[in-house]
């Protein structure tokens, strides 16, 4: 999602976008800019700039200065890497004004200036100064030329090819999902039988343990694999509360198959039972927000930019 400040800036500078950022030229250097996730606390902005390869001296001459005027650029961390600089403003009790991300353009264009990096008029993989588009590469901006946009183009094509026939199917990987939970619910049974502990609280670590089983298993990746796993899931809590119920009544000196009798029959047993589900699916309910949500699938892309419309 793009919020109101990065539009404002992308329309200004006649920027390209992606799904959740915009970029672009700024006094002939490459800037993207974007914001968390609405759901993300704190919230925060984020800047990067896309430089030449960076030298050592290069790199402390830019960690120094950003260093010293991160009060007056009211930014909250930075991280310099060999061909890119990254800023954030984290914004808790006030959001980033649109002249405080104009200071440190000015700040970082005027500083890669001085230290002697050249403006980016070239291909950001091969550097070649030729028919050059503007790509949406992975939801990043990026420079590229038509030789390079063809060598990603065909390489993603490959990795997808590859995956593809290594994943097996989406039982494959709800089987995975159980079978990894299934040390999350001894546990459970455990915790509330021996500790006499409320052992809802595993229900985090069995949703956990599903999302690892599933890729440890590698289940198809696809539109249907958060819900398979969030079905194992249900499927596991299910089973780890009506074991515990159970368990605790052979530890009262029932058989197994009274103990079953009782739990659908008896109201105190069933009513618990009830009562332990509703509180195991509220502790996971915050591990399935994500996994619906927020766990973006990881599939690779690259095309041509969209401008952003003024």
């Amino acid at each position: 999602m793009i919020f109101p400040k990065a539009k404002k800036i992308a329309k200004a500078l006649d920027w390209y976008k992606t799904k959740d950022t915009v970029f672009g030229l700024y006094k002939g250097y490459f800037f993207n800019m974007g914001d968390s996730s609405l759901l993300s606390n704190p919230q925060s902005k984020y800047v990067i700039v896309t430089t030449d390869t960076l030298t050592e001296e290069q790199k402390l001459e830019i960690n120094t200065a950003l260093e010293s005027n991160k009060k007056k650029l009211k930014f909250s961390n930075f991280e310099v890497d060999d061909q890119t600089v990254f800023v954030q403003f984290i914004e808790i009790y006030t959001y980033t004004k649109l002249k405080t991300v104009y200071a440190l353009f000015d700040f970082l264009v005027d500083l890669l200036t001085k230290i002697g990096i050249p403006k980016d008029n070239k291909c950001h993989n091969c550097e070649t100064n030729g028919n050059l588009k503007y790509y949406d590469l992975n939801d990043t901006g990026t420079l590229l030329c038509n030789s390079c946009y063809k060598q990603f183009e065909n390489s993603f094509y490959e990795v997808e090819t590859e995956a593809a026939i290594e994943e097996k199917n989406y039982l494959t990987g709800f089987l995975g999902s159980i079978v990894f939970s299934i040390p999350g619910i001894i546990a459970w049974v455990l915790i509330a039988v021996y500790l006499e502990r409320l052992a809802s609280a595993m229900a985090m670590v069995i949703a956990f343990l599903g999302i690892k089983g599933y890729e440890y298993f590698k289940g198809q990746q696809g539109k249907l694999t958060k819900y398979i796993i969030v079905l194992s899931n249900i499927v596991c809590i299910l089973i780890a509360n009506a074991a515990t119920i159970i368990a605790l009544l052979l530890n009262e000196g029932f058989t197994i198959s009274e103990s079953f009798t009782e739990l659908q029959t008896n109201e105190v047993a069933r009513s618990s039972l009830y009562k332990d589900m509703i509180t195991s699916f509220v502790l996971s309910f915050l591990i399935w927000i994500w996994l619906l949500f927020l766990l973006k699938d990881q599939k690779l892309s690259i095309k041509l930019a969209d401008k952003f419309e003024k």
